[in-house]
């Protein structure tokens, strides 16, 4: 397969390394304009456009691409569709999600209506702050992503209403906490048939990784995990609704949590999810190449993945975490890659730093190679210690809430 594909989001680095995986030449515009990134496309012959301050500036960014050229989007556009309907109406083709389809997986009201008789559940959900049940709550802006700006607001928080009033013009919802092993599924909606590509840990707000902005905060994932069959059918169950409901199509991300032996639907993520990688390994950059031709080869292995694969985000929200010293570090330990890696390794601002690859064959043996990359450099001892135990941790989490049938 060859042919060149417009990649563009908040980051694209993994997008583009499915692409070339693929066989596309990528051209590529993200906020971040990474080393690594730029690197691939010198080696593949691809471009990097620009770097985004905003995606008000991405149209503008466009007309330079020959409009034969399809776009394939990731994280953050989700919130500014009307992006995507322009570059729809330019004549170019937009990959997956429709412009309404986006609109309509990203209103909470519909997510109630279509787990009905799936066996998914959805929290208790109010737009409104004048009165607030008691108990714990999410405050959540509605155009957010990966968790920025979600708080938790526990009961005697005093006052919620003001909280939810501090927003600065920002639409928040609240949503009931509930607590357990947060968890994502990645689906390819086509012509005629609905494929689960995988499910994976979700790791949401670890001060090992930097995240202290909020325990919401996405830091990763690891997987491929194997849902017990019950759950796995009242998933696809839901990811069939959704996509019936929402006229939904290519490749898309369902966020659950899975607690006390139930799914909860938390959110849909309209195009590629990041923990798409995971599910790429070894398969010629399976979600790029569904989500621009639709087709899969019989080769791929779809949703019978072994190994286990983890991506960890690492967060430079405080000025002695990790960042600086993991991006200054000599080498990164055998087995795992490092990722993301910003232009400069002088970190600043809060935002993610870089991300840690790593690639094993059981999530116990995930663990031990971050512990012995502990025992074997002193100066970053600590973090190494601490991210082996939150990925533990998580998986003790996510196995104590399974169901006990």
């Amino acid at each position: 397969m060859t042919g060149e594909v417009l990649l563009a989001g908040a980051s694209v680095r993994s997008l583009a390394e499915s692409a070339v995986a693929a066989g596309f030449r990528p051209w590529c515009c993200d906020f971040f304009g990474d080393r690594d990134l730029q690197q691939l496309l010198s080696q593949c012959g691809g471009r990097y456009l620009r770097t985004l301050s905003s995606f008000a500036e991405l149209p503008g960014v466009l007309e330079s691409v020959p409009l034969q050229i399809p776009l394939c989007w990731s994280g953050g556009l989700e919130n500014a569709v009307e992006i995507l309907e322009q570059s729809g109406r330019s004549g170019r083709r937009v990959c997956g999600a429709t412009a309404a389809a986006v609109r309509a997986v990203r209103t909470w009201q519909n997510l109630q209506s279509w787990v009905e008789d799936t066996g998914v559940r959805f929290p208790e959900t109010i737009s409104s702050a004048e009165q607030i049940p008691g108990g714990d709550w999410l405050l959540k802006p509605v155009r957010s992503a990966g968790g920025a700006g979600v708080r938790r607001l526990r009961e005697g928080d005093e006052p919620l209403r003001a909280v939810v009033g501090a927003g600065a013009g920002t639409e928040y919802l609240l949503q009931r906490y509930i607590p357990g092993a947060p968890i994502s599924m990645v689906f390819h909606a086509g012509a005629e048939q609905l494929l689960m590509l995988g499910c994976s840990l979700q790791f949401c707000g670890w001060r090992s990784l930097g995240a202290v902005a909020g325990e919401a905060l996405w830091c990763g994932n690891g997987g491929p995990l194997r849902l017990p069959d019950r759950l796995q059918r009242q998933a696809v169950r839901l990811a069939l609704r959704i996509v019936q409901g929402a006229g939904l199509s290519g490749v898309f991300g369902v966020d659950f949590l899975l607690s006390a032996g139930e799914l909860w639907l938390l959110e849909v993520n309209p195009r590629i999810p990041a923990s798409h990688w995971i599910y790429d390994a070894g398969q010629r950059g399976l979600a790029v190449r569904l989500q621009v031709t639709g087709e899969a080869d019989r080769v791929d292995r779809i949703g019978d993945l072994t190994g286990f694969r983890a991506q960890f985000v690492v967060w430079s929200g405080e000025p002695t975490g990790p960042a600086s010293e993991l991006l200054n570090s000599v080498a990164v330990p055998a087995g795992m890659r490092l990722a993301d890696q910003p232009v400069s390794a002088h970190v600043s601002g809060e935002g993610p730093a870089c991300s840690v690859l790593l690639s094993a064959e059981t999530c116990d043996h995930a663990s031990s190679q971050l512990e012995q990359a502990a025992g074997a450099e002193s100066g970053l001892r600590e973090f190494w210690q601490q991210t082996s135990a939150d990925l533990s941790l998580a998986m003790q989490t996510y196995q104590r809430h399974l169901p006990s049938d």
